[in-house]
């Protein structure tokens, strides 16, 4: 297993008190408070790293959550786990979005549209124009 694979594995293991890494029926049997705090973990390494490997292992383990289960949990943790009035936290955040639903995809796209930020503003603007296609 690649190192950043390890680290991803092991924060999820120690919120989960247990080998949970990559099941994600598992991840969806614990309780909601667990999960949540799972489903944020995975966020903050979908949308925080500067590198694109552990970028892409949050993005897939997030890809892999049924929708309607995997919404409304980052729609709950996403402001505790990362900084979206960062553009580069930003940027990210629409990227997964984009991956997983256009609904989160537009209601992210929501969070940045009052930003002075002018890095945010065209994030939101790339993505609102990807929404338009």
């Amino acid at each position: 297993m690649h190192p950043y694979e390890e680290a991803i594995a092991e924060s999820l293991n120690k919120i989960a008190n247990k080998e949970i890494y990559f099941s994600v029926s598992e991840i969806m049997d614990l309780s909601d408070e667990v999960a949540s705090e799972i489903v944020g973990k995975l966020v903050f390494w979908a949308c925080n790293p500067t590198s694109v490997m552990p970028i892409t292992i949050g993005r897939n383990c997030l890809k892999q959550f049924p929708v309607e289960w995997v919404f409304p949990k980052i729609k709950q943790t996403v402001f505790r786990f990362i900084n979206i009035t960062d553009d580069w936290d930003y940027r990210r955040l629409l990227e997964l979005c984009d991956l997983i639903s256009t609904d989160l995809l537009k209601w992210a796209i929501t969070l940045g549209a009052d930003s002075t930020n002018p890095d945010i503003i065209e994030a939101v603007d790339d993505f609102n124009e990807n929404i338009a296609k």
